[in-house]
C-alpha cells in the first residue's frame, strides 16, 4: 500500500522578479529555531540540484473549502529571488530554475552564509558588519572597491 505524500509548500507561480508559494500549514513549514516572517530566506530546489535563494516580501491568506467542504486556509508567500546556489557557489540572478521546482523550505543558515562568503574573493574581503536578522553571519565587502570609492 502506498503512503500518500503530503506536500506542505509548493511553488505555484514563477515570474522574473517574484516567486509565489502556497503553504498549507505555516507551523510545519518553519524551522524550529526561526519564526517565518517578511525578510526570511527561502530555498527552492529543482530537479537539477540547483537551489534558488529567495527572500519573503509579503504573504496573504486565502480562505476556501477543502475536499470535505470544511473551511480551510492556504498561505500565499511572495518572495523575491536573490540568486542561485550551484555547487556551493552563489550566483546573483534567478532565471535558471527548471520547471517545476521540487521542494520549498526555509533556507538553512549554511545557505545564507554562502550568499555572503562567496561574494568576494578571499584576499579582498573586508568584514565590518553582520546580517541584521542573524548576527552570527558576517557580511564582507570587497575592500579594494569599497575604499577606492571614498
Amino acid at each position: 500500500m502506498k503512503e500518500e505524500i503530503k506536500i506542505n509548500a509548493e511553488v505555484i507561480a514563477v515570474y522574473p522578479n517574484k516567486v509565489r508559494i502556497s503553504v498549507d500549514d505555516l507551523n510545519d513549514f518553519q524551522i524550529a529555531e526561526e519564526k517565518l516572517k517578511v525578510g526570511s530566506y527561502l530555498r527552492i530546489c529543482d530537479s537539477d540540484n540547483v537551489i534558488m535563494i529567495a527572500i519573503i516580501e509579503n504573504f496573504t491568506i486565502e480562505v476556501g473549502v477543502d475536499n470535505n467542504e470544511n473551511p480551510s486556509r492556504k498561505y500565499i508567500i511572495e518572495a523575491n529571488p536573490l540568486g542561485m546556489l550551484r555547487d556551493g557557489i552563489f550566483e546573483r540572478g534567478g532565471d535558471t530554475l527548471s520547471i517545476p521546482p521540487k521542494k520549498v523550505e526555509p533556507a538553512k543558515k549554511e545557505d545564507i552564509q554562502k550568499i555572503f562568503e562567496t561574494s568576494v574573493e578571499p584576499e579582498n574581503k573586508f568584514t565590518f558588519s553582520v546580517l541584521a536578522s542573524d548576527s552570527s553571519i558576517s557580511i564582507p565587502v570587497d575592500g579594494n572597491r569599497f575604499f577606492n570609492k571614498h
